[in-house]
């Protein structure tokens, strides 16, 4: 058996499903080429291979003899090329995907071989692979024979088929229809083992918002919080998030999506750069891996989201030690994690990484502060009321932290208003930023001429018609401040 090359998706009974369909298909080849619909060459070399390795009429010699060379592969690039008949180019494609994953002597190594010495020929093959007219089984064999060649070698021309293959319409559209699981997870696996090459990660990280978003999506399935927004402001503190199992925990398949959906995730964080860039722009989903790991069943998704916190709180990755925070004050990671050590896990790697993980937040945790605290929640966006908006001691204690580099933090808090305002989707952030900037003018007087600076007192003023009644309570409070009286 012949293990040289890299195999992907033996464990998709749907993309089996798909090429046994095409293989039960007879194609008249002899038909075909006396009609001049394609050339004697091309149907002979099809034919022939067809017998040999779909109908298995030849013997295991005939197979380890078969040298695979531009006699075999160029007749079937172009019949691709050139044949309009929708049979013939599916049973090619498979055809090509058979040498692909050939496990009877050398064909699988030597296709392999032939494209990396032949570039040329697998930039033709991409080219004539992803046919606009292309249905989506034919879309998912010319996918699966292009990642299988991709991740063999990399090169600058490989590089350039990554990226217009993250930019297919068609491949982009069957990745993001997670409702069809089925052919979804083919194209996560394609991505994710193309995330296997570190020169290809970048092109992906490049191409996120096509990608991650469904990537997430897949990843929470299993998490239904409270207010089943993929965005909950009010659930990031405290440990009863209202979290609950769904069906993905019984689910063969969602468990695999889920399971390589993180795979690709934690190959795409061994780039420090992209680590650093993707905690920031997803810092809430990140948060949810804690949330993931306290319900799932499968150890094998909670060693691989406790792999990728860590790499993510690595000293490598710039913003680290904020994450480290934000894990802490935002996600609840300390109690998380006392709460796994109590299971027994029967993988020793996922054992050691919680008591590394939880050591990491234990030892940033003796350094915070409630102004820490505070300003994770500003910089996250992810404010609900905890303890620092509704506690005085932490205003006496921490006021001149908001008059500090030029009123920074006072700016943010007004830079905030204006923005949820503008959106209108958060009631109650509006009312916890109208309570702070009362806060603030109420020890900081002088804080009223930045706030008229920044139309904020304008903001103020409007949101005194809000039709939520605690965001005008707040607004009142805030409008009563400005002009020297304490309400009661």
């Amino acid at each position: 058996m012949s293990t040289g090359a890299k195999r992907i998706l033996l464990d998709s009974t749907h993309f089996t499903e798909i090429r046994n369909a095409i293989r039960s298909r007879s194609v008249a080849w002899d038909a075909l080429a006396r009609a001049s619909e394609i050339s004697e060459i091309d149907a002979a070399v099809a034919k022939k291979l067809e017998n040999l390795i779909v109908k298995s009429n030849g013997t295991e010699h005939d197979l380890q003899t078969l040298k695979i060379n531009e006699n075999v592969v160029l007749p079937l690039l172009h019949l691709l090329a050139t044949s309009t008949n929708t049979d013939s180019i599916k049973s090619v494609l498979n055809l090509i995907s058979e040498l692909l994953s050939c496990d009877i002597g050398n064909v699988a190594d030597d296709t392999v071989t032939f494209f990396k010495k032949n570039p040329n020929q697998l930039k033709n093959l991409f080219d004539i692979s992803f046919n606009e007219s292309y249905d989506q089984q034919t879309i998912l064999i010319s996918s699966f024979n292009i990642v299988s060649l991709l991740i063999q070698f990399s090169s600058k021309d490989n590089e350039k088929m990554v990226s217009q293959l993250l930019k297919n319409e068609k491949f982009i559209s069957i990745l993001q229809n997670v409702d069809q699981m089925d052919t979804c997870y083919v194209t996560i696996r394609e991505l994710q083992e193309l995330c296997t090459i570190p020169e290809y990660r970048r092109l992906i990280w490049t191409n996120e918002e096509q990608i991650l978003p469904t990537i997430f999506q897949i990843i929470r399935r299993s998490i239904n919080n409270k207010n089943n927004l993929p965005y909950d402001h009010n659930s990031n503190h405290g440990d009863n998030d209202n979290v609950v199992i769904v069906n993905t925990n019984t689910n063969n398949l969602g468990i695999q999506l889920q399971y390589y959906s993180l795979m690709l995730i934690w190959l795409l964080t061994f780039d420090t750069q992209i680590a650093s860039e993707i905690i920031t722009k997803y810092l809430n989903e990140f948060l949810n891996l804690l949330k993931l790991i306290k319900v799932t069943i499968k150890e094998k998704v909670t060693r691989v989201s406790i792999s990728i916190l860590l790499q993510c709180c690595s000293k490598p990755v710039k913003g680290h030690k904020t994450f480290i925070k934000n894990l802490i004050l935002l996600g609840n990671g300390i109690p998380t994690l006392d709460s796994l050590t109590g299971r027994k896990y029967s993988d020793e790697e996922l054992r050691e990484g919680i008591v590394a993980l939880k050591a990491i937040l234990d030892e940033e945790y003796q350094e915070l502060t409630s102004i820490d605290e505070y300003t994770a929640e500003l910089n996250s966006k992810l404010i609900c009321w905890s303890p620092p908006h509704i506690d005085n001691g932490f205003w006496s204690d921490n006021i001149e932290e908001f008059k500090k580099d030029d009123w920074k933090l006072f700016k943010q808090l007004i830079t905030l208003l204006i923005e949820f305002k503008e959106k209108n989707d958060n009631k109650v952030i509006i009312q916890i930023l109208l309570n702070d900037i009362t806060h603030v003018i109420d020890y900081l007087p002088e804080s009223i001429d930045v706030l008229n600076k920044m139309n904020g007192k304008v903001i103020i003023m409007e949101l005194l018609n809000n039709s939520d009644s605690r965001v005008k309570y707040e607004a009142l409070k805030a409008t009563q401040a400005l002009i020297g009286y304490k309400f009661k």
